[in-house]
């Protein structure tokens, strides 16, 4: 899962932390708004136009796929023929786990480490038995199932290639909370004509709605990560990004909430519900989900 629309998602701890990194230089229109229980978002400081960029992250600033390829554990993985379920997470992982753990506080990065969420315990994957109650009957609860093996089973497979290195950096608790990060977290981007994937410090820290009120790109010309307003935001109002159209057991997931009214200005809801087809034993088709068709 990654950030479709080209937008901007929660807010940190420490403006003056993030700031440690030259970012604030960059993106006064906008400021970091700490919360409660980890949930945080970005506000703007003063009214921002249209066609505005209101935050824009140096290059140096981004940690990407390349640079998890870049580590001792990365170079074993890409020498390797073991086959991960999300390869490019995987390095996005690989780096944010490595540089915490080789370089601490010493890292370049420290200050944005320091304001990531610690136990993102709004999703359910982190859920314990009681509260996963609360989906019985859900095809969600599959589908956190499979998550939680394809972790398990990408650890397992590191550690096989790294087995004295990796197991020191990284608990399987460390990787299902580094999975979600950036499951949650990463960018897509084309930088200099390489696709990529990409952590964005600051830029990470918006929140989601619909219909999308910025845009986000790599600017080439600028050598930065750029956030513009496609729309008047007034002085103390919420900066939003857009995840993009998707389902609620998406936005769930990977994310860790919902949207009540999940509906598109043209009235199309993305929501979707899985049905079961089977054979009746005859060569005639079963819809198992036939009774919630006919009860919605």
């Amino acid at each position: 899962e990654e950030k479709k629309d080209g937008g901007a998602s929660d807010m940190g701890q420490s403006a003056d932390s993030v700031a440690m990194m030259s970012l604030d230089n960059n993106n006064d229109a906008t400021a970091i708004d700490d919360g409660s229980n980890e949930m945080r978002s970005v506000h703007a400081t003063s009214p921002i136009p249209p066609q505005t960029v209101c935050v824009s992250i140096p290059k140096s600033c981004l940690i990407t796929v390349e640079m998890g390829q870049q580590t001792p554990i990365g170079k074993s993985i890409l020498h390797s023929d073991v086959e991960l379920d999300a390869p490019k997470h995987i390095f996005l992982m690989i780096y944010l786990l490595w540089d915490r753990k080789v370089n601490g506080s010493k890292s370049f990065f420290a200050p944005y480490y320091n304001i990531l969420p610690q136990t993102l315990r709004n999703m359910p994957i982190f859920w314990n038995a009681e509260e996963l109650q609360y989906l019985e009957g859900s095809h969600l609860l599959t589908q956190i199932n499979d998550r939680s093996d394809a972790i398990r089973e990408d650890y397992e497979r590191i550690c096989s290639i790294s087995p004295h290195d990796f197991p020191t950096i990284a608990s399987l608790d460390d990787f299902r909370w580094a999975r979600m990060i950036v499951c949650s977290r990463n960018f897509g981007l084309l930088i200099n004509g390489h696709r990529t994937s990409a952590l964005v410090p600051h830029a990470d820290m918006l929140n989601h709605h619909r219909p999308r009120e910025t845009k986000w790109t790599f600017c080439e010309e600028r050598q930065c990560f750029t956030i513009t307003t496609l729309q008047s935001i007034q002085a103390g109002c919420q900066v939003y990004d857009s995840y993009g159209q998707k389902c609620n057991h998406r936005f769930l997931l990977n994310y860790g909430f919902c949207v009540e009214r999940n509906v598109e200005v043209d009235g199309f809801c993305p929501n979707e519900v899985p049905l079961e087809l089977g054979l009746d034993g005859f060569g005639g088709v079963v819809l198992f989900g036939e009774n919630l068709l006919n009860e919605g």
